[in-house]
Parts: structure tokens; sequence; C-alpha cells
């Protein structure tokens, strides 16, 4: 199967990876800086120019690494969790489990990634000037990385969501009115008003300026800012929508239940066909739970030994379970299971199940919150 995030490597729990269309500006930038570089050094041989746009292309990356470890670790130190930063065609992100629950902790958490930019631009901008009569490559791509992360950081700080100024933007307007409502609808507005500013130097430079290539990777970029904003105002206002929807309140208390001992064979012509459920809990009873078991399961064992194997050798054993509390909120629940991949989440309580919650009942109701006008 085809997947389109590479996993590169770890850092502190953090998994860094590499989505595919990271190659797309990975091969634009590497191709644009190696004619660049020929072009302003003419005596530079065409290897030359290739091998210091490599390294340099490779040292932006890194950069840009950096700069949203500096937000992760920022915000796995203030109780923030932090799965994974991902690079992709239009930079980094790091993919946070939920939001800050204080002001401050957004404020420091948004400001960490520019300050970490700004730090490298001094960085390699001190190292460039100490290595000015070295070999010319090394101050040129010095210099240009010193560039490159001051501009990272100075446009990262404009206002507007979901730029890192946008963040601050909403801390600072939550903080001053203790009202998160405020705090969003100002980053809200201000990342479209940046996306619409964005759309017209876009088409300032196309029409006007005749840089067309110029103008449409000014325009895609704010399309982006543009679909990230409204991707984020809706999440807001379904959480805010769900805010009073309960776990227990989801969850389907005709929870299917199967021995353990039983075979494969018997379970899916006995339980599965009759019922049409592609999952049951394994157990003799709510509160002697031993596991789960999913159709997806019996692709453990070929269809021959069915019959031979019992629930219990394929099912995934109750301590690796993921599952809820009866109290837990909808948001809590939709993290897990996207963050998991799951379809079915048991609600637990003191090792007893009361009930379950499968993704189908959860997208569901979703969708009738959003239907619903208040």
């Amino acid at each position: 199967m085809f997947k389109s995030v590479l996993v590169i490597g770890h850092f502190r729990g953090i998994r860094l990876e590499v989505h595919i269309s990271w190659l797309i500006i990975f091969v634009l930038l590497l191709s644009t800086m190696s004619s660049g570089f020929q072009r302003q050094h003419p005596d530079w041989t065409m290897t030359t120019a290739v091998l210091t746009a490599l390294v340099t292309s490779l040292l932006f990356f890194a950069s840009i690494v950096a700069h949203e470890l500096g937000h992760s670790l920022v915000a796995i130190r203030r109780g923030v969790p932090v799965n994974a930063i991902t690079l992709f065609i239009f930079g980094g992100v790091a993919q946070m489990t939920r939001d800050p629950d204080k002001a401050n902790d957004e404020f420091w958490i948004a400001i960490a990634g520019p300050a970490v930019s700004l730090i490298l631009a001094a960085a390699f901008g001190l190292l460039a000037a100490l290595n000015g009569e070295g070999p010319a490559p090394v101050p040129v791509a010095l210099g240009w990385l010193a560039t490159i992360n001051l501009a990272i950081a100075i446009f990262n700080m404009i206002p507007g969501f979901p730029l890192d100024g946008g963040r601050v933007l909403r801390a600072a307007v939550w903080k001053a009115t203790g009202d998160l409502r405020k705090g969003n609808a100002a980053a809200y507005a201000s990342g479209r008003l940046v996306a619409y500013g964005l759309f017209g130097l876009a088409l300032w430079n196309m029409l006007l300026a005749g840089n067309l290539a110029g103008g449409l990777w000014i325009m895609l970029i704010a399309w982006f800012l543009l679909n990230m904003t409204q991707a984020q105002e809706n999440q807001f206002l379904l959480r805010d929508r769900l805010s009073g929807v309960r776990a227990q309140d989801l969850a389907d208390t005709d929870v299917p239940l199967v021995n353990a001992r039983s075979a494969v064979e018997t379970w899916l012509q006995r339980d599965v066909l009759p019922s049409g459920r592609r999952a049951f809990l394994v157990g003799d009873a709510a509160d002697r739970i031993e596991g789960l078991v999913s159709l997806s399961d019996t692709r453990k064992v070929p269809q021959a030994q069915w019959a031979d194997t019992t629930v219990g050798e394929i099912m995934t054993p109750a301590e690796r379970l993921h599952h809820v509390a009866p109290h837990a909120r909808v948001d809590e629940v939709m993290q897990l299971v996207n963050q998991h991949n799951l379809n079915q989440v048991p609600v637990m309580e003191g090792g007893r199940v009361s009930g379950w919650i499968d993704r189908q009942r959860l997208l569901r109701t979703i969708e009738i919150h959003l239907q619903v006008k208040r």
C-alpha cells in the first residue's frame, strides 16, 4: 500500500515525518538554488553549485524541523502532547493532540518557533562572518541560511492564523478578555485578512509585475492559509457545539461479547454474519473483558485454520485496548479515534465496560450537531 508519509526518525518521543509533497519543494529549491549560485558565482563549477545547493537545502529543512521542535518541546513542557512533526510542501507542522488550556501556554508555544528561527539566523550569520576568508561556497551557504531563517521568523510572526503571529494574537486577546472565543474570533479574522492580502499580492505579481511563477506560489500559500483558518474555525465550532456531550451519551450499551475459547469459524458463523457486527469484546461479562476481536484480526491466520484457532489467539488484549471513561468529552473521543485510527472505542470505568462507541456512530453525531443551528 502506498504511504504518503515517510518516518525519518524520532526525537524525545516525537515522530519526525516527511510528506510526499515535500519532495516537490525540495526539488524546486534545489534546482532554483543551483542555477542561482551559478549565475551569482560564474567561477563555480556545476558540481560545486549543485553540492552547495544540496547541503544548503538540507540544512534549510533541518532549520524547519528545529523551528517546529521549538513549538513541540515547549508544548510538551506545558502539558500538551505532540505526536509528530511533518515536513510538507508548505514547510512543517507540529501535530499537537490538543490545544493549550491557558492563554500563557498558547503564547509561549507559539513564540517558541520564531525564537528558534531567530537564534538560527544569528548563528548562521556569525558563522558566515567567521568563514568570510574560507572557500566561497561555505560563507555563501551560511549567509543564505541566515537570511532565510530570519525571513521565516518574520513571516511567521505576521498576525494571521494559523501563522505563529496569529496564535500570539489569539493568546493576547484571550489573556486580555479571559474569553477563548474572542481570542479565536480575532485570530480567525486576522487569518482571513492575511490570506486575502496575499491573494491581492499574488494578482499584482501576475498581472502587473509579470512574475507569473512567484504570483502562483503566493496564491498557493494564501489558499493554504485560508483553508487552514477555515478548518480550525470549523473544529472550534464543532467542539463548542459538542461541549456538553459525553462519551456515555454516545455509547451503545448493547455491547456484543464472545467467549475467548470460541473458534474463529464459530464466531463468524454464529455471531458476525447474523448480526452484521464487525467487532466484539472478548469475555464472559462486562466486568471480565479480556480483549477485542474484529474482522481484520481474522487476517492473522489463514482461513483454513479458522476452525482450529480461538478468538483469544487473534484478539487485541485488554491491556492494549484504547478506551475512554463515561464522562470523557466528545473531542477526547474524536482525538483517540483519529490518533490511533480506531473503529471502536470501549467506554470503561473501574475495569467494567458500560458501552462502546463505533466510528460511524461518532461521525453521525458530529454530522447532526453541525446541521443543528444554535
